[in-house]
């Protein structure tokens, strides 16, 4: 179902798709060669022990942290929070190259802690601006630029680990010159951020401007918080939120325990790549504006459930087979195929997962200081399910049971799912708010997404179908 909306005419680099760009490079440069190093299993190192703690302690930071990143974020403007989320992901790094070379953890758990505090405001910058900033026929795809170019990272992370270790047919640790590259990528996030305009210069093509709104005090900003999470929708997604991210460790887990160096780095490539472009072929759809937003959602829904299901389904029976034979697997074994394909599959399915569930719950709120705690809500619990993920890693419970709680997980989570895609998406929530802001709270009143549409003085309005 098409529809006829007025575009306005704007400056490229004060636009939201810019905005969206600049955002995912941050993805491409920090979380992307985070999961690079992660996905070569282990943190790339010859032991998964410390690595599952280290993980442990990022994602328990960050679930802890990000309600309270939520109202920083809200006062010193997302793209400053966004700078910040960049600059903590380089110790983590070099941790993991320190314990692999010369067996010492404390840097490596320091470096959790880092990367912890810093991806706090990272991701929850990132949600307000892709969600707050971006106008409603675009969200998808903003979302998809982001998780597409976070894959694309740990790709480009996984094709310098194939390329550096590439003789290595053998289990073990990577080369030192993977650490040192991957690092050196890390450090460019912060000039992306740099470049990120602020929301006061952000030109819609809707018209609409983009205003930060604070709360009076910092306990305001958290009654917001407390609000939100009492709306049925919120509480309804907290379910797949939590499997959103809680299969990382097995999955990494998975690659570390089958498979040589060389092919855990070739699955890596290949389980980013095709995540690329799920995460696109996802946000095009989710925009498709031939159709009404609510079948977008239904569209959305039925495909992560197919995706998202059969791989379990086959991961599930792929493991029982593994925990019996116990191999590994080289790209020159017989039984690569199976393994490599369940991976890749997996690779494919996280990001419609993780797309569809930022959009649809940006689908709730247009406002951007509702946006950040919205990001703040899906991080935090999301954070929760990776502690958790690590932490059933770091226990060594059986892979068999670890592959399970991902099934039963997605399982638990579809039908609350379902009941939001179904009766709460709809066309349009401009001028709808998740909470009701009270006399007096707001320092600014004026919130994006109850202004009015504004005339534009840089050219003039053009209408389009």
């Amino acid at each position: 179902m098409g529809t006829t909306e007025e575009r306005y005419p704007v400056i490229w680099y004060r636009s939201t798709l810019w905005s969206a760009l600049l955002v995912s490079m941050t993805a491409f440069t920090c979380p992307g060669i985070f999961g690079a190093l992660n996905g070569m299993g282990a943190g790339g190192g010859a032991s998964p022990n410390i690595s599952n703690a280290a993980n442990a302690i990022v994602f328990g930071v960050i679930a802890v942290g990000s309600p309270f990143a939520g109202s920083i974020v809200n006062r010193i403007t997302p793209k400053w929070a966004l700078c910040i989320g960049t600059l903590g992901y380089v110790p983590y790094a070099a941790g993991l190259y320190c314990n692999d070379r010369f067996g010492t953890n404390w840097l490596i758990l320091l470096g959790a802690v880092s990367i912890g505090m810093s991806a706090c405001f990272l991701w929850v910058a990132s949600g307000a601006i892709l969600l707050g900033y971006t106008e409603e026929r675009r969200k998808g795809r903003a979302m998809s630029f982001k998780f597409g170019l976070q894959s694309l990272g740990a790709s480009i992370g996984g094709i310098i680990s194939l390329a550096l270790n590439v003789e290595k047919s053998y289990r073990g640790g990577v080369s030192t010159p993977t650490y040192i590259v991957l690092m050196i990528i890390m450090c460019l996030g912060l000039p992306f951020a740099l470049f990120l305009p602020t929301a006061a210069q952000v030109q819609r093509t809707d018209g609409r401007p983009v205003k930060l709104a604070q709360q009076i005090s910092l306990i305001k900003e958290f009654n917001v918080l407390k609000n939100m999470l009492k709306r049925p929708a919120i509480l309804a997604l907290i379910p797949l939120w939590l499997y959103g991210q809680w299969f990382l460790s097995y999955q990494w887990q998975f690659n570390f325990a089958y498979f040589t160096v060389r092919a855990r780095a070739l699955n890596s490539t290949i389980f980013y790549l095709v995540g690329l472009v799920s995460a696109l072929l996802m946000g095009y759809i989710l925009d498709f504006d031939r159709f009404s937003r609510r079948t977008r959602a239904k569209v959305g829904f039925f495909l992560v459930l197919i995706f998202a299901g059969t791989s379990w389904i086959l991961g599930q029976a792929v493991q029982v087979h593994y925990s019996r034979t116990n191999p590994t697997l080289d790209w020159s074994s017989s039984g690569f195929g199976l393994g490599a394909f369940v991976f890749a599959l997996w690779g494919f399915s996280d990001p419609f997962v993780t797309t569809f569930m930022f959009w649809l719950g940006g689908s709730l709120t247009n406002n951007l200081n509702e946006t950040s705690f919205l990001a703040a809500i899906i991080n935090s619990v999301g954070s929760l399910g990776s502690t958790f993920g690590f932490v059933v890693s770091a226990m060594d419970v059986d892979y068999n049971w670890a592959c399970a709680i991902n099934l039963i997980l997605f399982t638990v989570a579809v039908p609350p799912a379902a009941w939001v895609v179904f009766t709460k998406v709809t066309e349009s929530s401009h001028g709808k708010l998740l909470v009701e802001p009270e006399s007096g709270d707001l320092r600014n009143a004026s919130v994006s997404d109850t202004s009015a549409v504004v005339p534009v003085v840089r050219g003039e309005k053009v209408t389009s179908t």
